[in-house]
């Protein structure tokens, strides 16, 4: 059992429980739907257990009910030697419980694990297997709620059993409970001809009371549908004395009604029936939350589909069918291209009719056979059954398939009016026979229609395993680089910043991995998927924490304590709403002296936002923190914005510096920047120096900082050298 099914698991027994009059079945059928649900093999029932005993002396204790074992069956209403530790310990799972139910004299079954349920101050149930079950829910915690519910029925069922005594002897009594009855009751003579009706049940059924007098309990209950015929109904009634379940009947309006029909006989000294009772309890509110429960936990709200619950079950069944039949299957993972920007552009009630749409389409070109199910987002999921046995004819005919869907949603929708279009980027994956898992299935298409959105969208994929090769390890570094702080395993390197004069005015922080066994890690491998995957976050929040430190150790000494140290911040860190508040504690903890922090931020960076981006940067401005735009010229800047940035430096790409010297171009792209920066009153920097010619250059033009092998390679802190 599972947190997802525990809800219905509730209703079930609430249900069970609710439905019995009398204790021994309801005892019997709690204890049978506990079983079921907990997959214990069997249980017992112990009542009216007095709790003065010592928890290691055996004693007497009365089975008042048992199911799963027969030698328990054989002794139910018996008094059987127990443990007093097994009937009266502390209700919760026990590690260890063999030893105690080796003391089970009584069975032949060797049990060796148990789970103890009080029923609040009534009794106790056990439920026992020969091996512990597997579950991820405190039971006896969750099944609380149910067994107060119980406690009351036990109650109410001897309440009732001596109630019914005494309405023998009280007719008065007998006729004030009829009439007052929450539950239909309707009393025929012995050749089952109404003769009396409650007003409970004219409530019901809405027939007047002369339209149901005087008619045969057959011609009653003709209409109704159950799991016996009329026929059977009447069999079992004179074979068990009793007859009970869940019917449908049409009231007079035409309504259909669900209730639980409880048929009683009532014998006479010769055991021959004088009377027959019938009740009718409506649970059609039951019904209903039982319908909706069921709708809420298998199918999507918006689109009536399948969800990922049922697909999955589903899916189960199909592959099952893959086996007898030897046909292949196929798994088509689909996703909407540019739904986002619907979404953005007209809101949310456009991109659900989009949806909707999307459904219908779907479920009209695939057949009946086939399961369509939503997944989440703008995701679906078709499962088509009974392709060919060849893999090459079940490949053609599921791409045939997806072609029809992707031109079918590739067709313009009208929604409210309003004229849109939309295309699937759709992932294919073959199944056949039970070689692989649902999860690993689902994941196959996935990847072929992340491969379709790469390859440009609107297009087809079939699942390939050396794609899937690459993302698995992929996967497998994106874990390690989770743990890599923690390990210790990145280490800052420092590359030296120069002026003119070749003296040192500080260093670019850059970060390195050192893998435990893929050794030192290329930042071109690691920071990409940290920037995916918003781990970059906290590796970010760590290096200017680290650079923060190597500042405030460079302020002891007097060659080192006007360094300033550049830090890059990732857009994703830059962008978090507390980005402020962390630097400033960072600031604050390692008392360093914020003029000599420089946080490098890129264009694209910046001008994603703006306004959030001068708002941030003029307050941290405030605390003595400068800026420096890293990679300037790559992007877009608008000069209207830069003005307004509160920066203090531009760094030159080093894509420019590399090859000014052989195009005219990147050269005037470079000196346009020194010029720039000169207008607007700003520090430059060059970075990727690796030549004289370049310094020259640089220097030649107005740049008077820089940054490149031509000066220093990144190094370790041990052997950063200023000189």
């Amino acid at each position: 059992m599972d947190h997802d099914n525990i809800l219905p698991v509730l209703y079930d027994l609430s249900v069970t429980i609710g439905g019995e009059t009398k204790l021994e079945p309801l005892l019997t059928r709690t204890l049978q739907r506990l079983l079921y649900h907990t997959s214990y093999a069997c249980g017992f029932v112990c009542l009216d257990i007095a709790a003065d005993r010592t928890d290691n002396e055996m004693s007497l204790f009365r089975l008042d009910a048992a199911v799963g074992d027969f030698d328990m069956l054989s002794l139910v209403g018996k008094a059987v030697t127990m443990p007093c530790s097994l009937v009266l310990g502390v209700a919760a799972k026990e590690d260890d419980q063999h030893y105690l139910l080796q003391k089970l004299s009584f069975t032949r079954s060797h049990y060796r694990a148990f789970l103890r349920l009080p029923i609040e101050n009534v009794g106790v149930i056990i439920l026992l297997s020969i091996k512990q079950p597997e579950t991820n829910i405190p039971l006896t915690k969750a099944l609380q709620p149910v067994f107060a519910h119980l406690a009351k029925a036990i109650k109410l069922c001897r309440i009732n059993e001596a109630y019914t005594a005494e309405l023998l002897r009280h007719q008065f009594l007998l006729s004030k409970a009829f009439d007052s009855s929450y539950s239909g009751m309707v009393i025929t003579d012995a050749d089952s001809v109404v003769l009396n009706i409650n007003p409970a049940f004219v409530k019901i059924t809405k027939y007047d009371e002369n339209e149901i007098l005087g008619v045969k309990l057959q011609n009653l209950l003709r209409d109704i549908k159950c799991k016996d015929t009329v026929d059977d109904i009447w069999s079992l009634l004179k074979i068990e004395n009793y007859w009970e379940g869940e019917v449908q009947i049409h009231r007079k309006d035409g309504e259909l009604l669900y209730a639980w029909l409880l048929i009683n006989p009532i014998l006479d000294d010769h055991k021959n029936a004088t009377n027959y009772v019938l009740i009718f309890s409506d649970i059609s509110k039951q019904k209903e939350a039982e319908t909706k429960i069921h709708q809420l936990a298998y199918f999507d709200t918006l689109t009536d589909l399948p969800n990922r619950r049922l697909l999955i079950d589903r899916l189960r069944q199909a592959i099952a069918v893959s086996v007898r039949t030897n046909n292949y299957g196929a798994i088509l993972f689909l996703d909407l291209d540019d739904f986002k920007r619907l979404n953005d552009t007209k809101g949310h009630l456009f991109g659900d009719l989009l949806l909707i749409e999307v459904a219908k389409r779907l479920v009209g070109n695939v057949r009946e056979m086939d399961i369509v199910s939503r997944q989440g987002g703008d995701e679906f999921v078709v499962v088509l059954q009974n392709l060919s046995k060849d893999a090459a004819e079940a490949a053609k005919q599921a791409g045939s398939v997806a072609e029809k869907i992707r031109k079918a949603l590739s067709e313009k929708y009208i929604l409210e009016g309003y004229e849109s279009r939309s295309t699937p980027s759709i992932g294919i994956t073959l199944f056949q026979g039970e070689d692989q898992s649902v999860d690993v299935l689902l994941k196959h298409a996935d990847m072929a229609m992340y491969q379709a959105k790469k390859a440009g969208r609107n297009t087809i994929q079939f699942f390939d395993p050396e794609i899937q090769a690459r993302l698995e390890e992929r996967h497998k570094l994106l874990e390690d680089l989770e743990q890599a702080i923690n390990n210790n395993e990145l280490i800052l390197y420092y590359q030296k910043q120069v002026n003119t004069d070749n003296g040192t005015i500080g260093a670019e922080v850059l970060l390195r991995w050192k893998h435990p066994r893929r050794g030192l890690v290329s930042p071109a491998d690691f920071i990409p998927l940290a920037e995916e995957t918003g781990i970059i976050v906290p590796i970010g929040a760590w290096v200017l924490k680290q650079a923060c430190l190597q500042l405030k150790a460079w302020e002891s000494y007097p060659d080192t304590k006007n360094l300033s140290l550049a830090v890059n911040v990732s857009a994703k860190q830059f962008r978090m709403p507390n980005f402020i508040d962390q630097v400033s504690i960072i600031l604050r903890e390692t008392g360093v002296r914020p003029s000599n922090l420089k946080l490098e931020l890129t264009e694209s960076t910046i001008l994603d936002n703006v306004d959030d981006a001068i708002l941030k940067m003029d307050k941290l401005k405030k605390y003595g923190v400068s800026f420096s735009m890293d990679d300037f010229g790559t992007g877009y800047s608008s000069l209207r914005y830069l003005k307004l940035l509160p920066l203090k430096q531009l760094k030159i790409d080093q894509e420019f510096v590399r090859d000014m010297m052989d195009d005219a171009n990147d050269a005037v792209i470079v000196q346009t920047i020194i010029a720039m920066t000169k207008a607007m009153g700003l520090e430059v920097i060059a970075e990727g120096v690796e030549t004289i010619a370049q310094h020259h250059y640089l220097k030649m033009h107005g740049c008077h900082n820089f940054q490149g092998y031509l000066f220093a390679k990144p190094v370790p802190i041990e052997e950063f050298d200023i000189h």
